[in-house]
């Protein structure tokens, strides 16, 4: 998922994390209250076995549908994320249609069953 599905965040207004290379960004069984966006540099996300770069989303499936991050992010170096915490990523999903929020949310959780169903 990238950041320009997010329309009207302004990813400027919210706190940010620099990193480098093997630090910890977001720890594994982390609470689902924020959002990161990558903006500089490259995370490792050993769950999903990809690589994360500028705009992309870290884990959107869990931060809709679970309670917790299931997986550790690695900076593969230098870099920084935005931190955006979950009213903001609402109030933004709101603004552009009342059911928008629920209905990412119902397809998180949609994914995540199916997902253990695989497993």
């Amino acid at each position: 998922m990238r950041r320009e599905l997010f329309i009207g965040l302004d990813v400027g207004l919210y706190p940010r994390q620099s990193f480098g290379a093997g630090e910890v960004v977001l720890a594994g069984e982390t609470m689902t209250d924020r959002l990161l966006i990558v903006l500089e540099g490259r995370l490792s996300d050993a769950g999903v076995g990809r690589t994360l770069g500028p705009g992309d989303v870290a884990r959107p499936v869990e931060f809709f549908g679970a309670s917790r991050y299931s997986g550790t992010l690695y900076g593969r170096g230098a870099g920084q994320v935005a931190i955006v915490p979950r009213p903001a990523v609402r109030a933004c999903f709101d603004a552009q249609g009342s059911m928008l929020w629920n209905l990412a949310c119902a397809i998180a959780i949609e994914a995540l069953a199916a997902a253990k169903e695989l497993a």
